[in-house]
């Protein structure tokens, strides 16, 4: 993977700041408690709309739902799509750069299925 061709992250700067290593800057990207789930559920089913990803994502109030969306969208990991219909329709789908971590995100499930109890 050629590291310079890919595009910076908002607040790329302010992610990094605290860690010198890879890992620390992945988790400030996807280690929210909500955002890792949130971004699997839009993988595996998109489009999603908001009301099937709150019900995939029971305990999740709307607030929060809606923040880690919006925060989602801001790192360029998902793609919102609002429709002018009545009720509003909203759509979201991942990005190339959200798919990117599908492999990431499987091996987290394969493990905490592993070692869940």
């Amino acid at each position: 993977m050629d590291i310079d061709v890919l595009e910076k992250f908002p607040d790329q700067e302010k992610k990094q700041k605290d860690f010198s290593c890879s890992i620390g800057f992945s988790m400030t990207v996807i280690g929210s408690k909500w955002r890792a789930i949130i971004l699997w559920h839009i993988l595996k089913s998109q489009p999603i709309r908001y009301g099937q990803l709150k019900k995939s994502v029971p305990k999740i109030s709307h607030k929060m739902l809606s923040q880690e969306l919006k925060k989602l969208e801001m790192d360029g990991l998902i793609e919102r799509t609002s429709y002018p219909t009545i009720p509003p329709k909203v759509e979201y789908i991942t990005t190339e750069k959200g798919k990117s971590l599908e492999g990431i995100l499987t091996e987290l499930c394969m493990w905490g299925k592993k070692y869940m109890r």
